[in-house]
């Protein structure tokens, strides 16, 4: 089959659609979690898709925070999450981590990309 100028207009409109009816091209996922990327000056922030439900304490002390959460990595590879608190990120070629003391949320065989923004993942290597 011969693809003529009409034919991949054609395609790449239809490539298009699809991706304006998802909303994202990009989802980044960690725990069975969807999150969005959001390029900000001092990092990246993930926002999760929908609410999540977390665990925190242990026995008696047990309870559950639901919300949609926020991760954020900084530009000197510092992380802080409103439940965790602070920690670090770093990535590799395998994917990229945020490390809490309780908790680590990891992204695998999945890159920080943000349209016309500078890369500071280069900086936090494993």
């Amino acid at each position: 089959m011969v693809l003529t100028t009409r034919r991949v207009a054609q395609l790449l409109a239809v490539i298009a659609s699809v991706f304006a009816t998802t909303g994202s091209a990009l989802a980044y996922v960690s725990d069975g979690h969807e999150y969005t990327l959001q390029c900000k000056a001092d990092g990246y922030e993930l926002t999760s898709r929908y609410p999540v439900t977390r665990t925190i304490g242990s026995g008696a002390g047990t309870r559950y925070v639901t919300g949609r959460e926020h991760i954020y990595l900084g530009r000197s590879c510092d992380a802080y999450h409103r439940l965790y608190g602070y920690g670090s990120w770093c990535w590799a070629n395998g994917g990229f981590w945020a490390i809490f003391p309780d908790h680590t949320f990891s992204f695998p065989r999945q890159e920080l990309f943000c349209k016309d923004e500078p890369s500071y993942y280069l900086n936090c290597r494993c």
